[in-house]
């Protein structure tokens, strides 16, 4: 089917505005009810991502009917759609005469040089189109693309030589048998290579659908796929074997484990230090891979996230020397910085005399043009901000505080922003949690300043701001408060501080209480 998306995209930058409205067109198709008979398309989620109006064309039918995302999948770029409209003949008739796809064999990717046609609504035309071609390799790749460090962990993706231009995405890709054995995805990798499509493989959307949960409201719930618990080294070193005392040929060391994973696990897990020599008994070379089929390596994380809920995994792992075996049940884990925008973030600000705070987020720097990042002062810290995207989430209450603009005012004179973002570690000594925190603390100041009959200056009177590169900012409270309308006025913010930090510093303070 041909969707016709409107969307509106937020502006993480600017985090009280959105973007004008955009159009797009993709494609989707019907797939096996679910457990409850439920009747469902399936599509790309970067092609339905932040829409407000959703169209569906059937081939052959001029008429159009209304669909919503019931299901997001960032991690795997799928999503689930369901036709919608108060009169149920009206969803009727979309679904008369409409069958849903048969799927490939999911044991594995199709052979290479296999034949396949990309079938769905590219630019350029209003009619299907079929594209035919070959499966050129089998890769495993990360899906994510500016925050690449935040991903669970690399998936398998299938290349073919049919060309899948904007439009064919989230369309079905047949084999010569008339099943279908992937979903057409463009611009993985960015670059303008001709006749090179990419695929999700039938494996990874089979997982996808079998994952999600239907809950007694109604709703649909979908928590991502098995992820890589570990970082791991190689051991090509010599000298590191020699530390270790690993005289095997083959493995990989773990450097850095999950704690909640461990946590998990009761202690019974992997370790820094221990060598992981297998995974599900296939051996892994030295540079972390395995064979998926005969002599194609590959990178071996496909074997933990190309998993089915509640599929165990094996670890032979060499550990002081010793070798022992680790069977686990793995599960989506806590990221350290929020992957997905209105998944499990949404834009949040708060503006204290005229500098702008935000929570670090993988939308702050996906949305919006490479030029406009880099005007906006990211580079300043983007290391820092890469390895933290990289690093395993322990507490979920813990944010990064980002400045990333001081807007003018007369409080803020003297202090030249310069394009420069800069991590906000404490205000008065105190080293924050997170952006309802900050809140709180400024709050708290303004309301002593109200109470306070001393002239004296007092631990509140003014706010110190010292940040990650040691770098001071240190403002009058009184100030701030003065200057508030001024700044919102100017700058059309709506209020100091978002929704979403109100509504957690509310719960903070009952919490204290």
């Amino acid at each position: 089917v041909l969707l016709e998306v409107s969307y509106v995209e937020p502006e993480y930058l600017r985090p009280w505005q959105k973007s004008r409205q955009g159009s797009c067109t993709g494609t989707g198709f019907v797939v096996p009810d679910d457990e409850t008979g439920t009747r469902r398309l399936l599509t790309n989620l970067h092609v339905v991502q932040d829409a407000t109006d959703i169209r569906v064309r059937k081939h052959g039918n001029s008429r159009r009917w209304r669909a919503r995302v019931v299901v997001k999948a960032a991690d795997v770029d799928l999503a689930v759609l369901q036709i919608v409209s108060e009169d149920e003949q009206e969803v009727a008739d979309f679904w008369d005469g409409v069958k849903p796809v048969q799927w490939g064999d999911d044991n594995g990717p199709p052979l290479l040089q296999s034949s396949v046609n990309v079938v769905g609504f590219p630019t350029g035309g209003r009619t299907i189109c079929v594209t035919e071609g070959v499966v050129s390799r089998i890769d495993c790749r990360n899906y994510r693309l500016k925050t690449a460090g935040a991903a669970p962990g690399k998936l398998l993706v299938i290349q073919v030589d049919s060309a899948i231009n904007p439009g064919n995405s989230g369309g079905p890709c047949f084999d010569s048998d008339g099943r279908v054995v992937g979903v057409a995805f463009q611009g993985l990798d960015g670059n303008d290579a001709q006749n090179v499509g990419y695929i999700i493989p039938t494996t990874t959307a089979l997982n996808f659908l079998a994952a999600i949960e239907n809950k007694d409201d109604g709703t649909c719930e979908y928590r991502g796929v098995q992820e890589l618990p570990f970082r791991w080294a190689n051991l090509q070193n010599k000298s590191l074997r020699k530390f270790l005392n690993f005289d095997g040929n083959s493995g990989v060391v773990v450097t850095k484990v999950s704690p909640l994973a461990a946590k998990n696990n009761e202690g019974n897990f992997l370790l820094k230090d221990d060598v992981i020599t297998h995974i599900d008994g296939r051996e892994l070379g030295e540079d972390y891979t395995v064979a998926m089929r005969g002599d194609e390596l590959m990178n071996a994380d496909f074997l933990i996230t190309g998993k089915r809920k509640g599929q165990a995994t094996r670890f032979a792992v060499v550990r002081d020397t010793k070798t022992i075996e680790i069977t686990t049940t793995l599960s989506p884990l806590m990221s350290n910085v929020p992957r997905d925008h209105d998944i499990d973030c949404t834009p949040e600000w708060l503006v204290i005399g005229g500098l702008l705070f935000v929570p670090l987020t993988c939308p702050l720097l996906s949305y919006g043009t490479a030029e406009g990042l880099e005007a906006s002062g990211y580079l300043a810290i983007y290391d820092y901000m890469d390895d933290e995207l990289s690093k395993f989430g322990q507490d979920e209450e813990t944010e990064i505080i980002l400045l990333i603009d001081i807007l003018a005012c007369d409080t803020n004179f003297g202090y030249d922003f310069r394009q420069r973002w800069r991590k906000l570690d404490t205000l008065n000594g105190h080293k924050l949690k997170n952006m309802a925190e900050l809140h709180n603390m400024y709050q708290d100041a303004c309301q002593s300043i109200e109470n306070s009959a001393e002239d004296g200056k007092g631990n509140t009177d003014f706010l110190q701001f010292v940040f990650r590169d040691k770098s001071r900012i240190v403002l009058e409270t009184k100030e701030c408060v003065a200057s508030e309308n001024e700044v919102l006025e100017q700058h059309g913010i709506p209020k100091s501080v978002s929704p979403g930090i109100l509504e957690k510093a509310a719960k903070e303070r009952a919490g204290q209480k």
